[in-house]
This record gives structure tokens, sequence and C-alpha cells, in this order.
């Protein structure tokens, strides 16, 4: 039997939210003491602890584990087994010195997600914040080491996997290396959803309206309005960086009609292009457009694996 699960970027193995969604800080310490007539060794292998003199079975851990996470966690492993099976029949495979690589950027990528959430600055204070419930950098990244490992194997595989069906052009790599090394333009904006707004934004800003405020208060654009309208540095060779690229540091556009609104754009800066020639950065480039074709047909290719795929769940939470 055919089954579709709907896969995000890569929900491959739950982690992100490391399965479990452990808290790192706040953990309750172990401060339970072994009853005096207790054996201190478990024999019983389908018995996972004892409290109290009361049995808790590996059944109840199941059961309880099937109906917390069990769709989710039972759609990961049939996605893995699925890569695993692709990545033979492909004859694909991963060294432990590449697993051992690609892991610590995901360990070093949840890390950095777990200051974020914490507000915590650097990882002199990460330790500190540790320290207070008797834990470590170190023991942090060993436990995050032994719960991503798999994944990293796996997310390993789908590349190689994906990798062997890109082809990269001269084109696609010049194309990326005049956004990477190529002029760029600064510049900020205000973007509002129809053309007479703008024009009367525009006549604002002619007799002088100050326009970060005006940004800040009108642009329907919020990722930059609250950034005063700033956007991100373009190249001047296509986009709205063609229509702006003849104007100087601190002229303003006339309206530019796009398909998120009606801009107004003002020149802050202008970039010379990098001093790296293209044949110096070509394996950086390719790089690049790699891993930018992978994360675009990552989710197509999962689902096709699936949808080819002769599946069948028995999984009850009853």
């Amino acid at each position: 039997m055919k089954t579709y699960v709907c896969v995000t970027l890569f929900t491959i193995t739950i982690s992100a939210g490391l399965f479990f969604n452990q808290t790192i800080f706040g953990e309750v310490k172990n401060t339970t003491k072994p009853i005096k007539d207790e054996p201190k060794i478990i024999t019983d292998k389908n018995v996972v602890a004892i409290v109290n003199g009361q049995k808790i079975t590996r059944e109840e851990l199941y059961n309880l584990l099937t109906d917390t996470y069990g769709e989710d966690a039972l759609d990961v492993l049939i996605r893995r087994t699925l890569i695993y099976q692709s990545a033979k029949k492909e004859g694909i495979s991963v060294t432990s010195a590449e697993i051992e690589a690609h892991l610590k950027k995901l360990i070093n990528t949840e890390i950095e997600s777990l200051m974020r959430a914490y507000q915590i600055k650097d990882k002199a204070d990460l330790e500190k914040e540790l320290a207070k419930v008797d834990s470590s950098l170190a023991q942090l990244e060993e436990k995050l080491s032994k719960k991503m490992r798999k994944q990293s194997e796996v997310e390993l595989l789908a590349e190689k996997a994906i990798e062997k069906t890109i082809t990269i052009t001269e084109e696609e790599l010049q194309k990326i290396y005049d956004e990477v090394y190529g002029e760029k333009i600064e510049a900020s904006q205000i973007v509002f959803k129809t053309r007479r707004e703008a024009e009367e934004a525009l006549k604002k800003l002619k007799s002088g309206a100050d326009f970060p405020t005006l940004a800040k208060n009108e642009s329907i654009d919020r990722a930059s309005a609250v950034r005063g309208g700033k956007m991100q540095p373009f190249s001047p060779k296509d986009g709205i960086g063609a229509q702006v690229a003849h104007l100087k540091v601190g002229e303003l556009s006339d309206i530019i009609k796009t398909d998120y609104g009606y801009h107004i754009i003002k020149i802050t800066d202008k970039k010379a292009s990098s001093n790296k020639g293209f044949k110096a950065v070509r394996g950086e480039l390719e790089k690049i457009a790699r891993n930018q074709h992978y994360k675009e047909r990552l989710g197509a290719w999962l689902i096709s694996l699936i949808e080819n795929a002769s599946i069948t769940k028995s999984l009850t939470t009853d």
C-alpha cells in the first residue's frame, strides 16, 4: 500500500526540537535514592525502572512514546529507511570522517539556536548557565552528538543522492559570482499597496520628510520597515537593481512596481566588486550552487521516494 507523507525541509529526523524536546536548562537532577532492600541491578529486560518497589515495564515506556510521538516518529523512520535503501541502490556511502565533520556543523547550529532562544550572547555565558545545572558545554555537545549522529549520516546520504542529479552551468556560476563578489548597491525602501499612496509619499520625501521614519510607519514590507527601510545589499544587474543602478548615493528612485507593491528606493551606498577573480573562487561557487539545488530538490525527492515505495503501517495508539 502506498502512502503519502507531507515532507518539510528536514523532517527526515525529529531533531531541531531533538525528538523528546528535552529542556537543556532546568533539568531535574536525579535525587532518587535506592530503597534499602531494592536490588541495585535490574535483571529483568522487560523492566526499565523500579519506583518504590513498583515496576515500570518496557511496554509501558513504548506505549507512552507511541502515544506521544507515534505517527511522527514512524514517519521519520520510514523516510530514513527509504533514504538508506536509495543510497544502497545507488552505491552511495559516507565515511566516518564525513559524518563527524557534518555532525560538528549540526551541533554548532543547534547550540547557536539554543543561545538565541535563551538570549545568551556567547559560549562563555552558555557555559555559566550550564554550570548552574551541574552541566557543561562539553556535556551538552556530547549529548547532542549522540542524538544527532544518525541525522548527520542520513542527511549526507540524501545530499549525495541528490547531487548525482545536479548539473551546474557556467552561466549559473557567473550569476552566483556576481551576487557574492560583484558590485553591490546598499539601499532603503518603502513599499506601498497602491501607486497613489506611493506618489503621496514621494512628494513628502522630496519635501524633506525623514525616510526611515516614513518607512517604519507606512511600508507594507515589515521586514525592512523595522530597520527604517534598510534592504539587503543587491546587485545592479537585474531586478530592482537594474532600475536604480544609475542613481547616485542619496538619490531617490521613481516609483517602481513589482509583484510586492510600489517601491520607493533610496540609495545609501555603493560597493565595488571584490578583487577576487572568478577562477580563484570557482570551487566555492560550485558549493553554493549545489547547496541551492539540494535545498530546492530535497522535498520533491523525498516525496518521490515515498510515493514510489510500498509502505504498510500498523501502528496503534489504543
